[in-house]
């Protein structure tokens, strides 16, 4: 495979370079405080200029760049402006609109979504706000949008900045903002830490995967495997989702492509501060992925295929996960936001796992179909009784029977659509075999074909297994009482082992077997 290639489909509205498209202040009346916006050679973020006004007044002031043509978003997609204010005190509130983002036709008509203020831009620096404008805008100047040509941003102050240019804007850009990932090596995976180095050039700056103390801000669409196929082994990395509270909801995700990716994450936290756009895990194509002792806290949902592994990794406050014949061992799914935690295809997956309820909504939807089923290891905390909508299992299926076998963990409450719903017990069923080995009497025989069946014989086989370590084959039956069952073992260089058991309706059978040597097969 090839070396990782990262890239954006992000285009460039104005870098603020010398050459680069006009900047003005808007002439709506209420919106011109401040002076006129000037190119800045002293606090550039990306490049080499930016751009800045002085601010000795309190009221709105802001500044626009004309594009020269109206601008169409993608689905999804956004404006992004880096914006600047070096008196962060100064600002009024977040839901007073101390810190907007415009977009119009013109100076005099153009619509303004309030990002921030003085609320949470409390320590400053330079932030790259997100604005899509089908939203509904928090303030309508003249005729409002008309098309997307003129971008911008603006502040609301309360205390006049009587000393240098604090309003400073940089690199307007706008598209689906995607982090496009392909490629990667052995000795040379493509990794989060491969594209910030990317993104974080002074010459790029776009803001999708962005290097900060201790992890990465992220926002957009990360895609792994763009165009490509990619091989992206991370881990011990730390990732939060970037607060843009003035996007769609489909706006922040992560995206696997290509059949033959491979997306390999070890010990990585992800942590939304979006309420708007919590970001989904979305599988388009399935390739191979691992989730290894990983955290995904407040996200979206989260859809996998079967080709999924996911391992020791917790889900917190997220939304409906989708199981599409995923692998799950030993996760814990909790305080999940959807009407459901987990939607099941295949329960035989999903082992000791752990779910726990925030107050409502189920933990497994599926059980379409009546028949057998088995847990394996699954705790349900906190859930309702039975026949509610916050019970931990919803049966989906109408009619018949579905018939749950409990091994290990604990009983789950229900809900079911129409079908009976009934636990069968479990009794567990072990044979250990010894015998002369090595010319050593008593030692345990690994290896030997272990079987029971019923009487008559019927399929499948109760039991069908080799001995493994300490001589033992052992497994659950949930099929009921079973009179005259035929346990036999066999093995070469020793004389079959026949009897007859019977097997109760619960508890346990444990039978020690002693093979005697068979000197014609040695």
């Amino acid at each position: 495979m090839a070396v990782p290639s990262y890239a954006t489909d992000l285009i460039d509205i104005d870098l603020c370079e010398s050459g680069g498209k006009t900047w003005a202040e808007p002439t709506a009346s209420g919106w011109t405080y401040g002076a006129g916006p000037s190119s800045d050679d002293d606090n550039p973020f990306q490049g080499l200029l930016a751009m800045s006004k002085a601010f000795n007044a309190a009221g709105v002031g802001g500044m626009m760049v004309n594009n020269t043509a109206g601008i169409t978003l993608p689905t999804d997609g956004a404006f992004l402006v880096w914006f600047y204010w070096a008196a962060p005190g100064s600002l009024e509130a977040d839901v007073d609109g101390g810190i907007r983002i415009m977009v119009g036709t013109d100076l005099a008509n153009f619509l303004s979504w309030d990002v921030g203020g003085k609320t949470t831009y409390v320590y400053g620096g330079w932030i790259n706000y997100a604005v899509n404008t089908t939203l509904t805008a928090d303030d309508i100047v003249g005729t409002g949008l008309g098309n997307s040509q003129y971008i911008g941003a603006a502040v609301n102050n309360f205390n006049s900045i009587f000393k240098g240019n604090p309003f400073l804007c940089d690199a307007t850009r706008y598209g689906r903002c995607e982090a496009r990932i392909a490629g990667g090596e052995t000795a040379n995976y493509a990794t989060f830490s491969g594209y910030a180095g990317v993104n974080d050039n002074v010459a790029n700056r776009w803001g999708l995967i962005q290097a900060i103390d201790g992890g990465y801000l992220v926002k957009g669409l990360i895609i792994f495997g763009y165009g490509a196929a990619v091989n992206f082994i991370d881990k011990n990395k730390s990732l939060i989702i970037q607060n843009t509270n003035k996007v769609t909801a489909g706006f922040n995700a992560f995206e696997v492509r290509q059949a033959t990716s491979l997306v390999d994450l070890t010990s990585i936290s992800i942590l939304s501060l979006s309420t708007v756009s919590r970001g989904r895990w979305v599988t388009t194509d399935n390739a191979t992925v691992y989730l290894r002792s990983c955290t995904f806290t407040d996200m979206g949902v989260f859809g996998f295929a079967s080709n999924s592994t996911i391992l020791n990794s917790t889900f917190r406050r997220c939304d409906i996960i989708t199981q599409n014949g995923a692998t799950f061992t030993g996760c814990t799914i909790d305080s999940a936001i959807g009407a459901k935690a987990l939607v099941v295809d295949n329960i035989s997956l999903i082992t000791n796992t752990t779910f726990a309820s925030k107050g409502t909504g189920y933990a497994l939807e599926g059980f379409g179909t009546a028949g057998d089923y088995t847990f394996t290891n699954l705790t349900f905390t906190g859930y309702g009784a039975n026949g509610t909508t916050d019970a931990a299992i919803h049966v989906l299926a109408a009619t018949g029977t579905v018939a749950i076998s409990i091994v290990g963990g604990g009983t789950p409450t229900y809900k079911s659509d129409g079908a009976a719903v009934t636990f069968p017990s479990s009794v567990t069923l072990t044979m250990t075999v010894k015998g002369i080995v090595a010319g050593v009497p008593n030692q345990p025989i690994i290896g030997a074909w272990a079987f029971i069946d019923q009487d008559p014989p019927e399929s499948p086989w109760i039991m069908n297994q080799q001995t493994i370590a300490g001589g033992i084959a052992s497994t659950s039956w949930t099929g009921g009482q079973v009179n005259n069952s035929t346990w036999r073992v066999r093995k070469y260089g020793y004389k079959d082992f026949k009897q007859a058991v019977d097997i109760p309706a619960s508890g346990s059978v444990s039978l020690p077997i002693t093979l005697v040597v068979d000197p014609q097969q040695t």
